[in-house]
């Protein structure tokens, strides 16, 4: 896609991008950021969540928690494409105390296994899961490398989770972020031909897998086929406001961040860049409710998703009516954009740390809810859980189990990227070393 802005963009966009009656109408109010007491409340709740679902795990045969639909958790021995969330959220459980010592070393151990899997989601699985154990990232990197399409050079799907031989010309964006910084790594993980892979994935990315829509809005090819001759087809119309566009933004601020700056591919980062701002502003941020919940109110639930998507508000601060082709709000795309901007506001563009923080204040103070029970009367002691996360879940086994549908559900992905970007805004980590 063709970007025609040379210059950087803040991510809130200035008053001449607002539509006159809003100009007019003077700023739209902005959620009130969250208190450092706020962000350590809600950072507590989640990892206190995350402590006695390892314990759960624990002692029903190391189990990996997946997504609890109405409450109840659905469990993988092996952790299906979502290890490395969870890993990486024993890590920071364990960086923050909340865990003992050695919990996060036992859990990147456990993910090795995972080397020899067939699937793109092995990024996944060792960038965000694998802090402690370089060698794994590195050895991860090699076997993504011999991956490679002949065609593109590029990481596709793989054959695993049904995908077979199809999905070994097929591309997903999902991935993007950890791919790239897998391949990006510098000192003893260093992989030149690793920086050369992730170049090119971001060159195909803008180049194929984002399109501009009659409204001006970007929208994305979540799926991306490789014919014979190496040209990338999309395979579904593109979306823009959904969990792909998210997996999106989050890859090329990535590549923005960690493609070596000279040169041609420091050229390159700054159209990643340029397109990721664009993006940021786009984003449909959750609108607020009349009245704020308050942190920790009420308790945790998930439901079908019925009915269309709800009132949400651009990064301008404009209401956007849902059309025929706006997907329902999903909390962990949410989640995944907070992470996204605060990265960009590690680079130094203006506005992207405010729209971060609007955007957790809002999942906070509406989808961080204390855990049931009588032995959880507050997040301190309880733990939270944070639900939205917009899932497909299929049927169980055997009869009378109904059809596949999708569900309002907490997931462990959402929570990683939710308890990541408040540990960022805490100091307890880095925005660069997520």
């Amino acid at each position: 896609m063709h970007l025609p802005d040379t210059a950087h963009p803040p991510c809130r966009p200035t008053d001449r991008h607002l539509p006159a009656v809003a100009r007019s109408a003077g700023p739209p109010a902005r959620a009130e950021p969250l208190t450092t007491a706020d962000r350590e409340t809600a950072l507590h709740g989640l990892l206190v969540r995350t402590r006695a679902l390892h314990t759960e795990s624990t002692e029903s045969g190391d189990r990996y928690p997946l997504y609890a639909d109405r409450g109840r958790w659905t469990w993988s021995r092996r952790g299906s494409w979502t290890p490395g969330f969870w890993s990486g959220l024993l890590d920071l459980a364990t960086r923050t105390g909340v865990l003992p010592a050695g919990t996060a070393e036992a859990a990147a151990a456990r993910l090795a296994p995972r080397l020899v899997d067939d699937t793109v989601t092995r990024a996944m699985t060792f960038w965000y899961g694998a802090r402690t154990a370089g060698t794994l990232r590195t050895a991860a990197a090699e076997r993504l490398l011999d991956s490679r399409m002949v065609s593109t050079r590029l990481v596709p799907v793989g054959s695993a989770w049904g995908a077979g031989a199809r999905g070994r010309a097929t591309l997903e964006v999902d991935c993007w972020a950890p791919l790239i910084r897998l391949l990006c790594r510098t000192g003893s993980g260093a992989l030149p031909e690793g920086r050369d892979t992730a170049a090119a994935l971001a060159r195909h990315a803008l180049s194929s897998a984002l399109t501009e829509r009659p409204d001006g809005r970007i929208a994305v090819f979540g799926r991306l086929r490789a014919d014979r001759s190496g040209a990338l087809l999309p395979e579904a119309p593109p979306t823009h406001g959904d969990r792909a566009f998210a997996w999106a933004l989050l890859g090329l601020a990535e590549a923005a961040a960690h493609l070596p700056p000279a040169g041609e591919t420091g050229l390159l980062a700054r159209h990643c860049a340029e397109a990721a701002l664009r993006m940021s502003r786009q984003w449909p941020d959750p609108a607020d409710t009349d009245t704020d919940t308050g942190i920790g109110i009420g308790t945790s639930t998930s439901t079908d998703i019925t009915t269309g998507p709800g009132t949400r508000t651009t990064a301008t601060g404009a209401t956007t009516s849902p059309g025929p082709d706006a997907p329902p709000p999903d909390t962990s795309a949410d989640a995944i954009v907070a992470v996204a901007r605060l990265k960009l506001a590690a680079l130094g563009h203006p506005g992207c740390l405010d729209a971060a923080d609007g955007t957790l204040a809002r999942l906070v103070r509406h989808h961080v809810t204390r855990t049931a029970g009588p032995t959880a009367p507050d997040l301190r002691t309880g733990g939270a859980a944070f639900t939205g996360t917009r899932y497909r879940i299929r049927p169980g086994p055997g009869p009378g189990s109904g059809r596949a549908r999708t569900a309002s559900v907490e997931s462990v992905w959402g929570t990683f990227f939710l308890a990541h970007a408040l540990a960022v805004r805490l100091g307890v980590l880095p925005a660069g070393e997520l």
